[in-house]
C-alpha cells in the first residue's frame, strides 16, 4: 500500500492510503478521451490503477449498451486534488475508507440510493455500518487488505503474535512498513489498544515500545511492500510487516513465502465505491455499483486483484489459491471483537501531532 500525507491546501493531513498489487497491465489501457456528459450511456470511473478486471468492464458495457471510461490515480491524495480542482466530472470514485468523511465534508459525494443497489445484501454484516460511514450513507465496501507478518518458512516460521517483533527477543531480523499508521497501529494492537487511539498515555506506551523495537540489532529498517516481498523471496530477513494482498504475488512465485495475522489483531484498509455529487449519470453509477456487488462479479474481481472481498456471497466462488490463505480471510468475529481496526482519519490538532512526532523520532534513529 502507498501511504502519503495530504497537502494542507486540500484537506486535513492524513497518514494512510492504499497500495495496489503490481499485476501485468491489461492489453487495452484506460480510456481518457473526452466523453459525452449526462447522456445516460457513458459512465466515468476514477479508480486505482490495475484495480478492476477489464473483462468485468467489457461485460457491463455489453449487457447495458453503455461505455465505461476508466481514469486512474495512484494515491488518495491525487484523487482528492483532481476532484477538488474541478477539472473533471466523474460518476464513481474509489477512495479508501479513511477518506470518505473528508470527501463528505468537502461536498464531493451524494448519498446513495440503496433501492438501486439490491446486491448490497451480499456484503458481510461485519463490513457494513463502519465508523467511517455509519449506515453506509455514502459508500459501499469494494476490496480490502489487512496487515500481517510475512515470512519465508524455509528460513523461519514465527508464532502468530506481534511479540515476534515487539517482545524482548532480539535474535530475528525484521522489517517494518514505511508507514506511520501501520507501524504505530501494530504497536498499539500488541498493547491491547485501538490502532486509532488518541489517548496520550497509550500513545506514549506505543512510542516506548517502538523505541525498543527499532533499537534491536535485528531491525533492518523500514520498507514498502515490494521491497519487503523481495527480501523474503531472497531469504534476507526472518520477518516483514506487510499488506497481505501485497505478498500474494510472492506466494505464487514461492509457496514458502507466507503471511499470518497476529492474534492480538491488526489494521485493515477498505477501499469503497462512492457516487460523486456532480455525477452526470447517477443512475448508471448505481447500476454499476450493484453489478460489482453481484456474487460472481465480486469473486471475479478478487481473483483478478488478489485483494480480499467483503462480499460474503462471492467468497465461496474465489479461486482456491485465495480461499486457502487464512490471512486474506480473517475470522468474521475479528470484525466485531476489536481485533481488526479500520485505519481511521485522525482529528486535527494534538492527536495528529502526536502520531507525527512518534514517527519523526522513529525515522530519525
Amino acid at each position: 500500500m502507498k501511504r502519503a500525507a495530504l497537502s494542507a491546501l486540500l484537506v486535513p493531513v492524513l497518514l494512510s492510503g492504499c497500495y495496489r498489487v503490481e499485476k501485468p497491465a491489461a492489453t487495452s489501457g484506460p480510456v481518457t478521451a473526452p466523453v459525452t456528459r449526462g447522456d445516460g450511456r457513458t459512465l466515468r470511473v476514477f479508480i486505482w490503477s490495475e484495480y478492476i478486471d477489464p473483462d468485468l468492464v467489457t461485460a457491463f458495457e455489453k449487457e447495458n449498451g453503455v461505455r465505461v471510461v476508466l481514469d486512474t490515480f495512484e494515491s488518495n491524495e491525487a484523487m482528492l486534488a483532481k476532484l477538488q480542482g474541478g477539472g473533471a466530472q466523474y460518476d464513481i470514485a474509489v477512495p479508501s475508507n479513511y477518506v470518505v468523511q473528508t470527501m463528505v465534508r468537502a461536498g464531493l459525494l451524494q448519498p446513495l440510493d440503496k433501492s438501486q443497489i439490491p446486491n448490497l445484501k451480499n456484503i458481510a454484516p461485519g463490513f457494513l455500518n463502519a465508523d467511517y460511514d455509519p449506515g453506509n450513507r455514502y459508500s459501499v465496501p469494494y476490496q480490502y487488505a489487512a496487515t500481517g507478518l510475512a515470512y519465508n518458512r524455509e528460513r523461519y516460521v514465527p508464532q502468530d503474535t506481534w511479540a515476534e517483533i515487539f517482545g524482548p527477543d532480539d535474535t530475528r531480523t525484521f522489517v517494518l512498513l514505511d508507514d506511520p499508521r501501520e507501524v504505530i497501529g501494530a504497536a498499539l494492537k500488541y498493547l491491547g489498544f485501538s490502532a486509532n487511539t488518541t489517548d496520550v498515555a497509550q500513545l506514549r506506551q506505543a512510542r516506548d515500545l517502538l523505541r525498543r523495537a527499532v533499537a534491536k540489532k535485528g531491525f533492518q529498517g523500514f520498507d514498502g511492500g515490494p521491497g519487503t516481498r523481495n527480501k523474503l523471496l531472497a531469504r534476507q530477513i526472518d520477518l516483514g510487516q506487510i499488506y497481505v494482498g501485497d505478498l500474494l504475488i510472492a506466494t505464487e512465485e514461492d509457496e514458502n513465502v507466507q503471511v499470518l495475522l497476529p492474534r492480538q489483531g491488526t489494521t485493515i484498509s477498505m477501499d469503497t465505491l462512492v457516487v460523486l455529487r456532480r455525477s452526470p449519470n447517477p443512475d448508471l453509477a448505481h447500476r454499476f455499483i450493484d453489478y460489482l456487488l453481484d456474487a460472481d462479479n465480486g469473486a471475479q474481481l478478487s481473483n483478478y486483484t488478489y485483494y480480499a472481498t467483503p462480499n460474503a456471497a462471492a467468497q465461496p466462488l474465489l479461486d482456491d489459491f485465495l480461499k486457502d490463505i487464512p490471512a486474506l480471510n480473517p475470522p468474521a468475529a475479528w470484525l466485531t471483537d476489536g481485533r481488526l481496526d479500520f485505519i481511521g482519519e485522525l482529528p486535527a490538532g494534538r492527536p495528529q501531532r502526536l502520531y507525527d512526532r512518534i514517527w519523526t523520532e522513529l525515522k530519525s534513529r
